[in-house]
């Protein structure tokens, strides 16, 4: 899975600090203030701040089971690669390490295989591929932009980067916020993604 942040709020942390202060008043200027103003919101749990920031992610390689599981966050936008639009025979099958380690990984492969090449030869047959796409697996590679203020980048992270999540989301997690931590650490330092 590659995670790309393509777009973040500029100086989010001055932005954040500046639209906070309008409520606080607080006194202090420049980025070691705002930044100090922004941890302080944080573990008050003012968060509402936050959503005046926001950074836009383009993700390749999860599968269709971990968009799934993502795009229930609605507070966030995706745009979401279609199967309508792009050759599937391009697009591999995520594989869970579990499954790569195990004795039926090569029949799995052949499983994806076979539904790739029955989705051709039902689109060949003239069913639209719209319909033809309800025989591909879940574990088929997709594509995906995202749009996410950064309340609901935290949320995201520190839900999806728990112990609990799964492994693919989890992955996800880690890729997102070691993304922000270098764009706007204030925001971000304080949460971790589990192994």
């Amino acid at each position: 899975m590659n995670v790309e942040l393509v777009h973040v709020t500029p100086d989010a942390i001055g932005h954040i600090a500046r639209c906070a202060r309008i409520s606080h008043r607080s006194e202090g200027t420049g980025p070691e203030a705002d930044a100090d103003l922004v941890r302080r919101l944080i573990r008050w749990g003012h968060l509402s701040v936050l959503e005046f920031a926001q950074a836009t992610f383009v993700v390749e390689g999860l599968s269709r089971a971990c968009a799934n599981q993502l795009t229930r966050h609605r507070l966030a936008s995706f745009v979401q690669e279609s199967q309508r639009y792009v050759d599937v025979r391009d697009r591999p099958l995520v594989t869970p390490r579990s499954i790569a380690d195990s004795n039926s990984k090569q029949a799995v492969e052949r499983l994806y295989d076979e539904a790739v090449a029955l989705y051709e030869r039902l689109v060949a047959e003239g069913v639209p591929k719209e319909d033809a796409r309800y025989v591909l697996p879940i574990g088929a590679s997709t594509a995906l932009a995202m749009c996410v203020n950064f309340r609901e980048a935290r949320h995201i992270i520190a839900l999806r980067g728990s112990g609990h999540a799964q492994w693919e989301i989890r992955d996800l997690a880690r890729g997102m916020l070691k993304l922000l931590k270098e764009q706007a650490a204030a925001v971000f330092e304080d949460l971790e993604v589990s192994e």
